[in-house]
């Protein structure tokens, strides 16, 4: 067995990671979440890959995304065949090394909850569970009827809008969507505190999908918190259906 580690994968390190990833994902009914990009790390230094090979085979995969410097998010998968034979705490074993030369002291596990290879690591690692996030998609089939009893102005910065929701001439909240083909995806919903409670939240949402769908987006799309059951249950009302489900182990080294 031959380990790689590094902090940008070749066109053939990044081709085997693909191949390994997919025949994961299918064999554990998953849908093969992933981190691939090291641009997105806080710190591109950072020596975020570590592959195994057997010959010419990769055999199991670590990725992770510096999310920031106290930080750090690991995805990782191993083909079938080379399962629990210790492979990926070798890689493991490898990263936490280098998390602790970087002093990233929040380390989180990702995982998703239909993966019974994950559940199994997880549970010999003694990692904790603290977070679940949703990636939550709109039926539309759905017609948002909002009341209209706020205006939604609306400003553009090349693949992004800005909405913000105005009751008369006092800002109550905003919302940021940004595009990417015909999918629209919905961040940094807010209602300012002191307007909350008012029903503004849902006509907020209600207005911007029907912007949306006016505007011809196909897919409209959001991630909550599963901890935030206010936000997990407005959007539920309202159309969205989960589509993909996330869970962040704590590992205490």
């Amino acid at each position: 067995m031959n380990t790689f580690i590094t902090n940008r994968l070749s066109s053939i390190q990044y081709n085997d990671a693909r191949e390994l990833i997919s025949q994961c994902k299918e064999h554990d009914g998953t849908r093969g979440v992933s981190f691939l990009e090291p641009e997105l790390n806080a710190d591109r230094e950072f020596p975020c890959f570590y592959l195994m090979y057997d010959g010419v085979k990769l055999v199991s995969l670590l990725s992770v995304f510096v999310a920031d410097d106290n930080q750090c998010e690991i995805y990782g998968c191993t083909s079938v065949e080379h399962r629990e034979k210790g492979y990926f705490r070798r890689l493991l074993n490898d990263a936490l090394k280098n998390i602790k030369k970087w002093n990233i002291e929040n380390i989180l596990l990702v995982n998703e909850p239909e993966s019974k290879a994950g559940a199994a690591v997880l549970e010999k690692l003694s990692a904790t569970l603290v977070s679940s996030e949703f990636l939550m998609s709109y039926d539309m089939s759905v017609t948002p009827m909002p009341l209209n009893k706020l205006d939604l102005r609306v400003q553009k910065d090349e693949n992004t809008k800005l909405f913000a929701a105005y009751l008369a001439d006092e800002q109550v909240g905003s919302c940021n969507v940004e595009f990417t083909r015909s999918h629209g995806v919905i961040y940094d919903f807010q209602i300012f505190p002191e307007y909350r409670g008012n029903g503004y939240g849902t006509e907020l949402l209600l207005l911007i999908l029907k912007h949306l769908i006016e505007n011809d987006i196909e897919k409209i799309l959001l991630h909550v918190n599963g901890a935030n059951t206010a936000a997990h249950a407005m959007y539920s009302h309202h159309g969205f259906v989960s589509e993909e489900q996330l869970d962040y182990w704590m590992l205490t080294q």
